[in-house]
């Protein structure tokens, strides 16, 4: 598996942080927290780039609670 830091097609280099995410459903007032999520931030052109595991576990989140992917 590549390590950071990974190239940003502008020309800059994405920082790794660990993020939450806060996902509700529409109508619910219920909320789930998933952490962490490492997220890359190009400090240029402000683009974000996420781990294809921490994609499915966000996936898989959604899907739990019936919501249409976009």
């Amino acid at each position: 598996m590549k390590q950071w830091p990974f190239r940003c097609p502008c020309g800059g280099t994405y920082e790794p942080r660990n993020i939450e995410i806060r996902l509700t459903p529409r109508g619910s007032s219920e909320a789930v927290v998933l952490e962490p999520i490492l997220q890359g931030a190009c400090p240029l052109c402000g683009s974000r780039v996420y781990r294809v595991s921490d994609l499915h576990r966000i996936e898989a989140t959604m899907k739990a609670w019936g919501v249409p992917p976009p």
